[in-house]
């Protein structure tokens, strides 16, 4: 035979073993479904079977189309049979479909092998139960807009609606590219008839802010649940006759095995997407840009009936509060420049608020201020533009100009002023002075020795008095020394007090949260709270959380309903005495006391 025959002969038996391994390897890839129809609430299982040798993983993607992939698991078995060694490799998917109609399982890859195409028909409802028409699960949502502007902080709702308190259930966040989504507020539950049928409701609520403007997808959540199974034709537990017949405590208390029982029917559904059509920043809205629902600036004195005078201190504190914003977004405040005054700024604060119906945030300038010379002070005008998005135009928050009228400094009382006499006292005293004098009494040296005494004595009582003051700073050493800071410390937390105890008995929630913000910057200087709320958790107590929460609530409630601030100083009164106290405690005399207390 020609050597290029035979050549050519094994070339084609190679060719024709390849083609011979490719069937075998795409032979030994097999899918298995659990079921080939379903609703569209329903789940699927996948099992992915491949024989022999193999690494790498199978590429799942092609499935996604159409399918939620929800949990995936692997298993190695490894079996000798008649002296012959075998591997199998099994993927086990839960699939759930995305949409209605007839979905294809398309054909997976390993390596060189390839499993067969599959197709499932997915319909509305399963047809099954005593109410066809009623569904076991499913989620409504909803967007306090459609057509915000860029920045504007709205309101996403979700509910999930259950016919049966279900066994597990698993909510899962919206998503949008190019939007900040962040969950608010507890999950509130319900009761509500939907359609005739009762439904146990769980709500959720998401604030959303988009960064730009244009399109905005939302895309909807989704809701995984394991419901009790209900269908007639379920599994039925393999126990339940044998335990009926022993009066059904045979196995109670048994754990629950995988595979026996009726471990409940996992449902899912998803919530459909929201097309959010974001505007932009209109022309001429001024800027910083800030749309918001209402934006309101206070403007406080520190004493509130300030005196203006020459070298005296004052602070002023401007607190702007808006509503449908978060604190990040509040901007910063031009004060403008003033002329003969030093100016010391404090750093701004701000926080959101919790617990109001809308989104409130705070932002407040302290400066402090100590006027150089006398004579009128203008304070100019304050202005923050902002975007009303209720009445969809723009406005200014304003504090207007004020002109005060600053005092000179006291002038210093000098020795030669204070020891002066009025010319009449000069005179008197000269007509006093030509007056003939008495005689006078004889001297020290006439009048025995009971001057000396006396001044022995004197000194006597001068050296005890020295001994005692001696023996007594000793045991002031031992102690811990009071020091100036503490004391100035001291003086400032009680004055702290004062002025919040003032402020509630005014019945002003304003000033009472500003006064209460300052007691903490004086009792925690180097780490004072930025906020009630951090005031209440470096204090402790629910009781104290609740009690401040209602002072913020009070300040925006409406002009109708009145906070009992004298019932409110009564129950803060012991939680700032506490630390009032401590300082005394502090500077309190170290010796003994005479008496023991009980």
């Amino acid at each position: 035979m020609p050597k290029h025959r035979t050549l050519t002969l094994l070339s084609g038996l190679s060719i024709l073993w390849l083609l011979t391994m490719s069937v075998a390897g795409a032979a030994d890839l097999q899918v298995q479904l659990d079921r080939n129809r379903l609703s569209v609430q329903d789940t699927l299982t996948l099992r992915l079977t491949a024989d022999g040798t193999t690494s790498g993983e199978p590429d799942f993607t092609p499935l996604t189309q159409d399918f939620d992939i929800l949990s995936r698991g692997q298993t190695k078995t490894t079996s000798i049979i008649n002296g012959a060694m075998s591997h199998t490799r099994q993927w086990t998917l839960e699939l759930a479909p995305k949409r209605t109609g007839a979905l294809s399982i398309p054909s997976l890859s390993l390596g060189n092998a390839r499993s067969q195409s599959l197709t499932v028909e997915v319909t509305e409802s399963d047809g099954g139960g005593a109410d066809a028409g009623s569904r076991p699960i499913f989620l409504e949502t909803d967007a306090e807009t459609k057509t915000p502007y860029v920045q504007q902080a709205f309101e996403y709702r979700v509910r999930a609606y259950f016919q049966d308190e279900p066994l597990q259930a698993t909510l899962s966040d919206p998503l949008a590219d190019g939007a900040t989504v962040e969950r608010i507020g507890e999950d509130r539950g319900y009761e509500e008839f939907v359609d005739g049928q009762r439904y146990l409701a769980i709500e959720r609520r998401y604030r959303v802010i988009p960064h730009r403007s244009g399109r905005l997808d939302l895309q909807g959540p989704r809701l995984e649940a394991v419901v009790p199974d209900t269908r007639a034709g379920h599994q039925r537990d393999p126990f339940a006759d044998l335990d009926q017949a022993f009066g059904g405590t045979l196995f109670q208390g048994f754990p629950q095995m995988q595979g026996l029982g009726n471990p409940g029917r996992r449902l899912v559904d998803r919530a459909g997407d929201l097309e959010i059509q974001v505007r932009a920043q209109p022309e001429g809205s001024g800027t910083p840009w800030l749309p918001a629902t209402s934006v309101q600036i206070a403007d406080e004195w520190t004493p509130s009936q300030p005196n203006f005078r020459v070298g005296e201190p004052l602070t002023r504190t401007l607190t702007v509060t808006a509503q449908g914003v978060t604190a990040a977004q509040l901007p910063t405040l031009d004060l403008g420049t003033l002329d003969g005054v030093q100016v010391y700024p404090d750093q701004p604060q701000s926080e959101d608020l919790s617990g109001a119906s809308v989104p409130t945030a705070i932002k407040s300038f302290k400066v402090a201020l100590v006027p150089t010379r006398a004579g009128p002070l203008t304070l100019p005008e304050i202005r923050l533009h902002w975007w009303d998005t209720v009445a969809d135009e723009p406005r200014v928050a304003i504090v207007p100009a004020r002109t005060v009228e600053i005092a000179a400094a006291p002038s210093p009382v000098t020795e030669d002023t204070a020891g002066s006499e009025p010319a009449g006292n000069i005179e008197s005293s000269l007509d006093a002075a030509r007056q003939p004098r008495s005689p006078e009494p004889p001297g020290i040296g006439k009048s025995g020795f009971w001057p000396w005494l006396t001044l022995l004595l004197g000194l006597a009582w001068l050296g005890t008095l020295v001994w005692w003051r001696r023996e007594r700073r000793s045991r002031l050493a031992g102690a811990a020394p009071v020091t100036e800071a503490q004391d100035r410390r001291s003086t400032s937390l009680n004055a702290a007090r004062r002025q919040v105890e003032k402020t509630c008995l005014a019945g002003d929630a304003r000033a009472a949260r500003a006064a209460l913000l300052d007691w903490a910057r004086a009792r925690w200087p180097d780490h004072a709270p930025q906020g009630l709320s951090q005031l209440a958790s470096r204090l402790g107590g629910k009781e104290i959380g609740d009690l401040l929460n209602a002072i913020d609530r009070a300040i925006y409630a409406p002009p109708s309903e009145v906070w009992d601030g004298a019932a409110a100083w009564t129950q803060l009164a012991p939680w700032l005495g506490g630390a009032a106290k401590e300082e005394s405690a502090r500077t309190a005399d170290p010796l003994p006391e005479l008496y023991p207390r009980p």
